[in-house]
């Protein structure tokens, strides 16, 4: 009886020592207090997603875990190990912040074995409660053809003749707040109604441009990085296009995304001034003279490409700004009337002082990740 005992206990300390051991490889990770367990399944699925393109090896982003929980913006995070506590302001580390395996991670270039993850969010101060990946079910409904398995998000529209989509590419929330009290977008700031969102990570525009398509996450359409250009899902455009309507993509001198099914218009630096925007409108203007289609895209990519070269709220971008709410505002004048509009950007910008740039994005940032939707009905 007593090696019966033995047999028994030598096993359950086993099996304690094998629990212990297995709770020792896991991560537990914090957002605002609220406590969750990272496994290396959790890992394994993240890296899996991550690097769906078999030719690219994307170095894992710390971010990625922090959004797979449903994080849309860091305000700094505390990597705990054992009784030492290291903060990080995550606008300092964001670029260089690396999830190497569960516990292990890398914050400018040092290694850390974390026993845990502690994170403090920002927020927009009002409610949040859209996204990129509303807009496209919504102007789907619009023109009478169903798209995604999603219900509608409570947004105001009806149906309509057309839709438009001005996509304003790097002019985020916080540009536009910036912008509105400087007076810079008379037209912008005074029409329709103004929705705050968030968009989606990583807040780059290949990857903003398939969830606006697909009206799907990041994290299920199959875009979770840049330099893949095809979706794996259905997109608004094939949807349209099955279903008998036409739908038109206006860009700058290259798109940043593939658009199968869609009339593309690159419109080109004719001019040699620097900017693509001018061309862009006169384009968008002959079409809408001769008659839009069921869905026409104009995406202005000059607020981004002037933010990245001299900062953002620089006198050069905020001269930029202003010309592209006046180009919006007399290409929405010329709209046929049952014309549903949507303004938005893909994403915003923070400032950084390297010698290539001024500006960039792509991280958890508000800057980056606060969006917001225009949506009005002509």
């Amino acid at each position: 009886m007593k090696r019966f005992f033995n047999v028994v206990l030598f096993i359950g300390i086993i099996l304690g020592l094998s629990a212990c051991s297995q709770a020792s490889q896991d991560l537990v990770f914090s957002i605002d207090g609220q406590e969750n367990v990272v496994t290396k399944q959790t890992f394994q699925e993240i890296e899996k997603q991550v690097n769906v393109d078999e030719e690219k090896d994307y170095d894992l982003s710390l971010e990625y875990l922090f959004y797979k929980y449903g994080v849309k913006a860091v305000d700094e995070i505390n990597i705990v190990q054992g009784d030492t506590t290291t903060t990080f302001p995550w606008s300092e580390v964001a670029d260089a912040a690396y999830w190497r395996n569960v516990r292990e991670v890398e914050i400018n270039g040092k290694e850390y074995l974390a026993d845990k993850i502690l994170i403090s969010c920002s927020e927009l101060e009002m409610p949040v409660a859209y996204s990129v990946t509303d807009i496209a079910p919504i102007s789907a409904a619009a023109l009478g053809i169903p798209f995604g398995n999603e219900p509608l998000p409570d947004l105001p529209y009806s149906s309509a003749g057309h839709v438009v989509w001005f996509f304003l590419d790097g002019f985020g929330y916080e540009g536009f707040q910036y912008a509105k009290q400087a007076g810079l977008i008379p037209n912008l700031s005074t029409i329709g109604q103004f929705y705050p969102s968030y968009t989606v990570y990583p807040s780059k525009t290949s990857v903003v441009t398939a969830a606006l398509l697909s009206g799907l996450d990041s994290q299920q359409n199959g875009v979770w990085a840049s330099g893949i250009r095809n979706l794996t899902v259905p997109s608004i455009i094939e949807t349209l296009v099955d279903a008998g309507k036409k739908v038109t993509v206006i860009e700058g001198s290259s798109t940043p995304f593939n658009y199968p099914d869609a009339e593309i218009i690159l419109s080109g630096d004719r001019n040699g001034d620097g900017s693509t925007d001018d061309n862009v409108a006169a384009n968008a203007q002959e079409f809408i003279a001769m008659g839009i289609p069921d869905l026409l895209m104009i995406h202005f990519h000059g607020v981004d490409d002037v933010g990245h070269t001299y900062g953002p709220y620089t006198p050069e971008w905020r001269a930029k700004v202003a010309e592209v709410d006046a180009m919006v505002a007399e290409l929405i004048m010329k709209l046929p009337e049952n014309t549903l509009i949507f303004i938005f950007p893909d994403h915003g910008m923070h400032a950084i002082n390297e010698d290539s740039e001024l500006g960039n994005h792509g991280n958890l940032l508000l800057e980056d990740m606060a969006t917001y939707i225009i949506l009005f009905q002509k």
